[in-house]
């Protein structure tokens, strides 16, 4: 597992090195299929390791709608990537590759580096040999590099059988009356668990995640993750130190959020990196080195500094998005659903259990209806768990066990 580097260290280290991050950001949902327009090109063998597609051959990409070109000004890996383009009267861009042969995704899931200057979230469709469809989503901030993303589960289409996929499609929805265009290169097929595993986390270190989840928890004897802003820790309404020894010990991984919590994205490299280091010393000096590995960031909000810091000092560092991924491509940004309500939050097990993904349930301020969808959602995951459907891990096990090695 990589160890975190030392922050001070890092002031004269250049952001966006060779890691899972480079170039990143699009698209959205739109799950309606389209007619058939593959003339069957067959799969590749690409030279990196493990990548399934670096787009330097568009020839083996069927356009439906939109443009796709190449563009040697952007690339993530070798010399370009792929453009894909839908104008002011074009809906959406939408591209598809059908395999040689129906290709056995039973225990994989597409994962590739993206980039927009729009805001879109893209959309991959895994289509079976009867035509039902798994749609898969991410969230990418606009206007920064090409970034890996992991894709989450967010429809299906009648009943997929993923031993089976026949084809796989990219697209991004653009709407009425704008212009989309997403960046896509290095397309990889990432194993999943065995089994489902379930993250739970709270956020903003609110004193809640003691007074009223930890109960409910230990009925069940779940682990669960709480991050900190580090410089408001005992103060009125956060959890003080005492409290976060108790259920350190009970547990759970106390995480870093940061010295303040405040939004990275829009602050200096410097400021990000003392924010950082700040909290990690914190932790380390208080007796919590283990979660100092481990950062949410603060509002869900990112830039490609902060990208970049976490990336390199962190083992994995959470954001908010589309939750229910394989193992992590990008372990800087692992996909969380934030604040879900119980039926949302069901769904979510549900596919967690039934396609064996990694799904992080994140909480603020556990009170009213918040704390009514907490509980239940807590209930349903016991019947889950009980069961042998899924597990409930912590990030320590995600960052052991379920990373992808690039």
């Amino acid at each position: 597992m990589k160890r975190r580097a030392y922050l001070v260290t890092a002031a004269a280290a250049t952001l966006g090195g060779c890691s899972a991050l480079s170039d990143s950001e699009t698209s959205e949902n739109d799950p309606d299929d389209d007619t058939d327009g593959s003339d069957g090109n067959p799969d590749t063998i690409d030279e990196e390791p493990g990548s399934f597609d670096q787009f330097d051959d568009l020839s083996m990409w069927d356009v439906m709608e939109g443009t796709l070109e190449l563009d040697e000004e952007r690339a993530y890996v070798g010399d370009q990537s792929g453009r894909m383009t839908a104008d002011e009267s074009e809906e959406r861009v939408m591209i598809k590759r059908r395999f040689e042969s129906p290709r056995d995704l039973s225990d994989e899931f597409p994962a590739l580096a993206l980039a927009t200057d729009e805001d879109v979230d893209p959309i991959v469709q895994l289509s079976d040999t009867d035509g039902n469809r798994l749609l898969l989503q991410c969230t990418v901030e606009p206007g920064l590099p090409l970034a890996h993303h992991d894709l989450a589960v967010v429809d299906t289409v009648g009943d997929p059988d993923l031993s089976s996929v026949e084809h796989i499609k990219i697209s991004a929805w653009a709407g009425d009356d704008r212009s989309v265009t997403v960046w896509c290169d290095d397309l990889h097929f990432v194993s999943r668990p065995d089994t489902g595993k379930v993250l739970i986390q709270f956020d903003n270190g609110t004193e809640t995640a003691y007074t009223r989840a930890r109960s409910t928890l230990s009925t069940h004897d779940f682990p669960a993750t709480a991050f900190v802003p580090t410089d408001y820790v005992g103060g009125e309404g956060y959890l003080d130190e005492s409290q976060l020894e108790t259920l350190q010990s009970e547990g759970w991984t106390i995480g870093s959020q940061g010295t303040t919590g405040s939004d990275l994205s829009g602050q200096s490299e410097s400021a990000q990196r003392d924010q950082l280091q700040g909290a990690i010393d914190w932790l380390e000096d208080n007796g919590f080195e283990d979660g100092a590995n481990y950062f949410a960031y603060p509002l869900n909000r990112y830039d490609e500094t902060a990208m970049e810091l976490v990336d390199e000092h962190y083992d994995v560092g959470f954001v908010g998005g589309y939750a229910g991924h394989g193992n992590l491509m990008n372990p800087a940004l692992a996909p969380r659903a934030v604040g879900p309500s119980a039926d949302e939050a069901t769904q979510l097990l549900e596919w967690t259990a039934r396609f064996r993904t990694i799904t992080t349930l994140t909480y603020r301020d556990l009170s009213g209806d918040s704390l009514s969808a907490f509980e239940e959602t807590i209930s349903y995951l016991s019947e889950l768990e009980s069961a042998g459907d899924v597990e409930v891990v912590t990030p320590a096990d995600v960052a052991s066990d379920h990373v992808y090695e690039v």
